[in-house]
């Protein structure tokens, strides 16, 4: 348990930024302060319910004597009406303090799961093309939204425990001032009490705790397939495949927060019910140990008045070491994911500027993929001059693309090198990135209007003199021109509402709005009909000479216009033009 503990603090500690660390501080010292104001006002009700059962006592009480004196009262009756608004000023006070500090304590725990949630995405996209192969986009998702939010609400019990611990001991040091052997018997029940909860629940929250973040993450999952599918699922049929894959997900999801609740809600009960009976032997036992009246009720007074205070705070203790034990998960993928950034963070240096001058060099390039033996491409080599334009074949498999993503700077080789005017592209990425127009085989289009899609998100004002050059290359004019709205027409999600010839020219003038010296083009036209390949590549064509270019096909008629042709085949390359 120890080691949980030391283990928990050692990870927060490192999730968390200096400054986040320094408000958690001040955080501590306002819960700390919150502590005393609870503990004055249950102090000040001995005094009342004595001077309630007998005024007399003013005059014996040297504290109530200086009162009384001081504020020049004749009338205990009047002292006592004093008392009771000081009480009641007292206790608004407090819960108003309270109130600021829960403002700011949520404040805090959700503005920091705001930083940590756009740390982890901006870790997640600056990394290298490689490590999103080897991962699930679901449990991104679910790292970046959900598990952070579980840290946030572990904070909030954290601290939330750490208040109520804090609470706890200020009243019981009290209560021992009262009666010491009340007070002791009260803490051996209690915690006795909380041990046997503690051990009955700290596995299988543990083990709940994991089965609600893995059916979450197959949640997520579920619904981007279903979605990301929606045209083949109902050419196929197959919704109800997908119903019942997320049917079963989404049940043991509700499964394991049905436990988690329910767990969650059953010490409340018996401790409520301990504490009465609990109480109850307390008042027996004063009665019948002979002391006098005045005492026992001021006694029972004050207990009650701790028990009213302790017992929501013995429950929200309870409730929030369910949650330490049920979010501890998703502390541990944060802590991890976080650490990620210290060690593999892709470089977002600008490097030296790139420009196609004396043409492209690739030099003994081959690559494996991870955890693979085989080699996907073997000692490729071969030179692209400056405004030429070069054709890629080979069958499905072959290497096409993986060669593209190399020269595009996704992939690094595992041996030889690309360089462009003597610069190695792969150590000066940005800079090789901002001279390439690339125009993939399926384009991502956001569910926006078509000038958005092609500037997609541009820093800087939109050029509207290239926007219109880039629709006239990419043969859109007609088109765009034929809508009520022109170019600011909503193309629906993933652009459903176009067809596949008219996505991929708005692929192709995405690609030219950036002012490319180098267009890649892999199976840009593949998953076009006859007629519609025609078009696009009319539209291609009109750009042979005017940029260098790189276009991979199944088929050697697409590329028959090509400066050079290459096929790939097992691992290979060979000269076909």
């Amino acid at each position: 348990m120890l080691y949980a503990i030391k283990d928990i603090f050692y990870k927060i500690r490192h999730i968390y930024n200096k400054r986040q660390k320094i408000l958690f501080c001040f955080l501590f010292v306002a819960i700390v302060i919150s502590g005393c104001l609870e503990l004055f006002g249950i102090s000040l009700v001995a005094p009342f319910i004595n001077i309630v059962l007998n005024p007399d006592i003013i005059q014996t009480n040297k504290i109530l004597k200086y009162l009384y004196d001081i504020l020049n009262i004749n009338s205990p009756h009047i002292f006592l009406i004093y008392l009771a608004i000081f009480l009641i000023l007292t206790y608004i006070f407090k819960n108003l303090y309270l109130a600021v500090v829960y403002y700011f304590q949520f404040k805090i725990f959700y503005n920091t799961q705001k930083e940590i949630s756009l740390h982890l995405i901006t870790f997640y996209l600056n990394q290298p093309y490689a490590y999103h192969l080897n991962i699930n986009s679901s449990t991104l998702v679910r790292t970046i939204t959900r598990d952070t939010l579980n840290c946030s609400h572990f904070l909030i019990n954290l601290f939330s425990l750490i208040s109520e611990l804090i609470v706890l001991t200020l009243i019981v040091i009290f209560l021992f001032f009262i009666n010491k052997i009340m007070t002791i018997s009260l803490i051996i029940f209690f915690l006795i009490s909380f041990l046997f909860i503690f051990r009955k629940l700290k596995a299988k929250l543990k083990q709940i705790g994991l089965k609600n973040q893995q059916n979450e993450s197959l949640m997520i999952k579920g619904i981007q397939q279903a979605l990301g599918a929606i045209k083949d699922i109902k050419c196929l049929q197959k919704e109800s495949f997908f119903i019942d894959r997320y049917y079963e997900s989404s049940t043991n999801f509700a499964s394991a927060q049905k436990q988690f609740n329910f767990l969650q809600s059953i010490p409340r009960l018996f401790i409520e019910s301990f504490v009465v009976i609990l109480i109850l032997l307390i008042i027996i036992f004063l009665l019948n140990s002979g002391i006098n009246a005045t005492n026992i009720i001021t006694q029972i007074a004050v207990f009650a008045m701790a028990a009213f205070r302790l017992m929501p705070s013995l429950n929200r203790m309870q409730i929030a070491i369910t949650c330490l034990i049920f979010y501890r998960p998703s502390i541990n993928v944060v802590y991890n994911d976080l650490n990620l950034t210290k060690t593999i963070e892709e470089t977002t240096e600008e490097g030296k500027e790139i420009n196609i001058s004396k043409g492209i060099k690739i030099q003994n390039l081959s690559y494996r993929y991870p955890n693979t033996k085989k080699d996907v491409l073997k000692n490729i080599s071969f030179d692209i001059t400056e405004g030429q334009s070069i054709g890629f074949v080979g069958k499905t498999g072959s290497g096409k693309t993986t060669l593209i993503d190399i020269i595009l700077s996704l992939l690094k080789p595992t041996e030889g090198k690309i360089t462009v005017d003597d610069i190695n592209i792969h150590n000066n990425k940005k800079s090789w990135s901002k001279i390439i127009g690339y125009v993939p085989q399926f384009i991502y289009l956001t569910d926006d209007t078509i000038k958005n899609n092609i500037i997609f998100y541009s820093d800087k004002n939109t050029d509207e003199q290239l926007l219109k050059q880039v629709i006239e290359q990419a043969q859109l004019k007609d088109f765009i021109d034929s809508l009520p709205d022109k170019e600011n027409t909503i193309v629906g999600e993933r652009g459903i509402r176009l067809s596949g010839g008219q996505r991929q020219r708005i692929g192709i003038a995405r690609a030219l709005y950036n002012k490319p010296q180098l267009l890649i083009l892999d199976e840009a036209t593949s998953a076009l009909d006859n007629e519609t390949e025609s078009a696009v590549m009319q539209a291609i064509e009109h750009l042979y000479g005017k940029l260098t270019m790189i276009i991979v096909a199944h088929r050697l008629t697409t590329i028959e216009k090509c400066d050079h042709i290459y096929k790939i085949q097992d691992s290979k390359l060979s000269i076909e033009k």
